[in-house]
């Protein structure tokens, strides 16, 4: 569903530039290869979002599974117990809740609980939970104190966030300045299209015009892609 509707917004951004800077709807069709690379881009930004909300997951899940491991149960059955409470704050079809499932299904097959971590870490692409399978690992096999570890990487991870979330705020504005500035152009060739059709005439139909345009959509492509890389701080 989510990708047909970057599908739709995709075809709707061309015909918005091929009639705005061409003055020709037809002129989508030029650029439609342009669609690969931003489905590709929205496809990227989707799974960016979800692995900050497995990330936020996952360190409840932990804390969960500590807590478990607190009153004598065995790691095994505290990611069960772990999982029961997951599913009452995030749904049972949740991603961290469908792979802690998997975590248990993978030792109920005689699969050890290390090895069915490290796996989810893999598949989630994300560096904290991957750092924490490792440290799991490792501590598992030297007896090391599991509860103290657990703790220890939820309380690094929950740091990690709430550092992001403060970065967050504190760009939030020059985010929704860099919004504007993005729509700004768009709206003025709106406006001059609108108010006076005739402006633009000499713009389109001959090749200097052409040319002026295209210089002008690459520079106002590069401005925002550049806007967007400035405002988005990773931790």
């Amino acid at each position: 569903m989510k990708k047909i509707l970057n599908l739709c917004v995709g075809i709707s951004l061309l015909v918005c530039i091929a009639y705005l800077f061409y003055g020709h709807v037809y002129v989508a069709l030029i650029f439609s290869p342009l669609m690969i690379p931003f489905l590709k881009y929205c496809e990227k930004e989707r799974q960016r979002k979800e692995e900050e909300l497995l990330a936020e997951q996952f360190k409840e899940g932990m804390l969960a599974v500590a807590a478990s491991l607190n009153v004598g149960y065995s790691i095994e059955n505290a990611f069960k117990e772990a999982t029961v409470e997951l599913k009452l704050l995030y749904g049972d079809h949740s991603a961290i809740v469908k792979a802690f499932r998997n975590i248990i299904n993978k030792v109920n097959m005689n699969i050890n609980v290390e090895t069915a971590l490290m796996d989810f870490a893999l598949q989630s692409n994300n560096e904290d939970i991957l750092i924490f399978a490792e440290i799991f690992k490792y501590a598992k096999r030297s007896g090391g104190d599991m509860i103290a570890i657990i703790k220890n990487s939820a309380n690094i991870i929950t740091e990690k966030i709430e550092t992001q979330k403060e970065i967050a705020v504190l760009v939030a504005a020059k985010k929704y300045e860099h919004n504007i500035m993005s729509i700004v152009p768009m709206g003025i060739i709106v406006y001059m299209r609108f108010s006076n059709p005739t402006m633009f005439n000499g713009m389109y139909d001959n090749i200097s015009g052409i040319i002026v345009m295209t210089v002008c959509l690459i520079i106002y492509i590069i401005g925002y892609l550049l806007g967007k890389k400035i405002v988005r701080i990773g931790v």
